[in-house]
């Protein structure tokens, strides 16, 4: 019998309305196990925080280098001799006004080729050389490779998005002037490049600023800070959960219910969160429909035949996060009744 941890940011909607989206979702599977299992809400957690905490990796006091874990995490993105390099996520956002703010919004894979990138970076690269050197993973994960680190503090992107640009932008330390100065110039060159005039020529959003986070230097692979964390198999497709599990000495496999299911596992499902930036209803509706067919209906057969030893649900979040925890007991468990996730909040 396996052990199964599945961390799912963006289950618990957050806004406070009189409909709740996840009410026109058959989650028969979901409610069953959140009414057999014991729940717990706690105190706000950072995805990325929690996942190194399951790995072993949590270190107190200390912020995760996220842009470093993040190109670890990417497609052949272990590099011999870039263990000493300082990295920032460079991501191409969108800045649109409304009511009065700045409002960024992040490009979905879909809305920016490669071509795009690749003129807009060689741009970046000639214009910005004093910054260092600009790259693509994708179209739409950037990075900054820096000789020194970045004296600033930065927001990470999730925590920016749909919200005015103003309130995020970089704070507390030696350099925030500077990096806030060297934005606007990225900006106004963004502005102006040919690639961003025929987008809007053509109707599409312009690619008219970058936004920088996660600044760090990738932590020592193969290390954990606690002897006893148990081993688990890592299923993840998030690039910053591939690469902390890739430092913690663990190779990352793309999320497979079946495989989950025969080996202790831990799984990162992260199709909700997009959804849940932009309070996107319909699309959040899909996803949870997609999850509960995919995902809490085979691990609750999987319960009930006693082949899963022990599940837990982990939902992390900005205001309070939320964990679920099954062992073999609960599959006999029949006068407890299934809890909506509309009653979880």
């Amino acid at each position: 019998m396996t052990r199964l941890a599945l961390v799912a940011p963006g289950l618990i909607w957050p806004a406070q309305q009189a409909f709740h989206p996840a009410g026109d979702v058959p989650h028969a599977a979901l409610a069953r196990l959140l009414g057999r299992g014991r729940s717990c809400m706690n105190p706000a957690i950072s995805c990325e925080n929690l996942l190194a905490r399951l790995l072993g990796m949590e270190r107190p006091h200390q912020t995760l280098p996220l842009a470093a874990l993040r190109r670890l995490g990417e497609e052949g993105g272990r590099v011999q001799g870039e263990d000493k390099v300082h990295w920032l996520c460079a991501d191409p956002v969108n800045l649109s006004f409304m009511g009065g703010h700045v409002l960024l919004d992040a490009l979905s894979e879909d809305e920016i080729d490669a071509a795009e990138a690749a003129a807009l970076i060689s741009t970046l690269n000639e214009e910005f050389a004093s910054l260092g050197r600009f790259s693509a993973a994708t179209p739409t994960r950037w990075y900054l490779r820096m000789e020194r680190p970045a004296k600033a503090r930065f927001f990470p992107l999730d925590e920016a998005i749909c919200r005015p640009a103003q309130d995020f932008l970089p704070t507390e330390g030696d350099e925030n002037d500077h990096w806030r100065h060297a934005l606007n110039e990225i900006q106004v060159v963004l502005h102006n490049h040919p690639v961003n005039a025929a987008r809007e020529a053509a109707g599409r959003r312009p690619i008219n600023s970058l936004w920088f986070w996660g600044n760090g230097m990738q932590p020592t692979s193969g290390t954990s800070s606690t002897s006893d964390t148990p081993r688990f198999a890592v299923q993840a497709l998030d690039p910053v959960a591939r690469g902390l599990a890739r430092t913690a000495g663990i190779e990352p496999e793309t999320p497979d219910v079946d495989s989950a299911l025969r080996a202790d596992t831990l799984v990162v499902l992260d199709t909700l969160v997009s959804p849940i930036h932009h309070l996107d209803s319909a699309r959040w509706q899909d996803a949870l429909a997609a999850l509960e067919r995919g995902w809490f209906a085979p691990i609750a057969r999987a319960l009930d035949k006693g082949a899963l030893r022990h599940f837990t649900l982990h939902v992390p979040g900005e205001r309070s996060s939320f964990s679920l925890t099954l062992g073999r007991g609960a599959r006999w468990c029949f006068w407890r009744k299934p809890l909506s996730l509309c009653a979880v909040h």
